[in-house]
């Protein structure tokens, strides 16, 4: 799992890695120096990533896992954002694109509004009637020290669901087929529910 290792080990030192086959899914475990965790998701067909999600210790409450991609299962979801009336913003992907959804936007298409903020280096999501705001980062580029590009960013609006993409420049294009190609050769081996697939230290 190098491929996958190094675009990590500038945040949070050299982690610790397993991945392990489960509910159809390869589940890659991240541990790092710093006692922080990290799991990513993917599909054990397509290599589609589900879920990319953080956990950072804590030592004022019990740590929670952030969804980077993906969202929380029910159980684990506020009753504020299971409310089938506020708008709920989740990170799904595209294997061309970064993409985001914005679903229960209610307010008519030609309203939003979406530019990048060059200062801050976020997506700046607002509407002309003021009922909607929303500015976020694209981790994946920070990491990679990647600038978002003004114009670059595009929208479309359907079924009360904002849509946002921003293309994935070449370098993230290569590491995600890079970490393809390992899974391809994992396959190969024929996985089975409950394999351990590699473990690095």
């Amino acid at each position: 799992m190098q491929s996958q290792n190094n675009q990590y080990l500038q945040f949070v030192g050299k982690p610790h890695i397993t991945a392990v086959i489960a509910g159809g899914r390869r589940r890659v475990n991240y541990t790092f120096e710093d006692k922080s965790e990290l799991v990513e998701e993917y599909d054990i067909n397509n290599h589609e990533l589900i879920t990319r999600k953080w956990k950072k210790l804590s030592n004022i409450k019990e740590s929670q896992w952030v969804y980077e991609i993906g969202e929380a299962p029910i159980d684990q979801q506020s009753e504020l954002k299971l409310s089938n009336t506020n708008p709920i913003f989740v990170r799904k992907d595209t294997p061309q694109h970064f993409q985001f959804r914005v679903r229960n936007l209610i307010y008519p298409e030609d309203v939003y509004q979406i530019e990048i903020d060059e200062k801050t280096q976020e997506i700046v999501i607002r509407t002309t009637n003021k009922k909607y705001f929303k500015r976020f980062a694209i981790p994946d580029m920070r990491r990679a020290n990647l600038k978002l590009e003004q114009g670059k960013v595009t929208h479309v609006y359907k079924n009360n669901t904002l849509i946002v993409s921003y293309p994935k420049p070449d370098q993230i294009l290569e590491r995600e087929y890079q970490i393809r190609q390992e899974f391809d050769k994992l396959n190969k081996k024929k996985p089975k529910e409950g394999d351990l697939e590699c473990v690095q230290q």
